[in-house]
């Protein structure tokens, strides 16, 4: 997810995301947000971790969250631009009507990466959030399209 065209001494970095999610459980679709960190052991494998909102559902009444780890690689087309690939696992939370439960999900996606300058890019993407039964809803998928702007350290 990370790093293609990312300077030798860059190896830490942060995005923040904004898109929108559309849920299989009740079929919403709403708007979404998230912020992570990651690490690029080399320009093709990173490790990152972070927090994804993934809007809310039944009509608003109910939030789904998600805390979640990644391994990514990534495939460097040219200088700036790469494309990626990630897969990891998340801890899920869904809460409102005054229940909460919470719910351990795979997640996978891929996207490409623009880098504007060696300290900072934009990245555009597909994740998908795939969980089971959990206390307020059946088994179902969050697909998020996701634009999130990445500073690198």
């Amino acid at each position: 997810v990370a790093a293609p065209a990312v300077a030798a001494d860059s190896t830490f970095y942060a995005v923040i995301k904004l898109g929108s999610t559309s849920n299989s459980i009740t079929s919403d679709t709403s708007i979404m947000f998230g912020a992570f960190g990651g690490y690029a052991f080399n320009p093709n494998f990173a490790v990152e971790g972070g927090y994804t909102n993934l809007g809310n559902v039944a009509s608003g009444l109910i939030n789904l969250n998600a805390l979640k780890i990644s391994a990514v690689g990534s495939f460097p087309i040219s200088e700036q631009f790469s494309l990626y690939g990630k897969l990891g696992m998340a801890n899920t939370t869904e809460s409102g009507l005054g229940l909460t439960g919470s719910r351990v999900a795979a997640t996978y996606g891929f996207g490409g990466q623009y880098s504007i300058s060696p300290a900072m890019g934009l990245r555009f993407g597909w994740e998908q959030y795939s969980f089971g039964d959990g206390a307020i809803f059946n088994q179902g998928d969050s697909s998020l399209i996701t634009v999130g702007t990445v500073l690198k350290f």
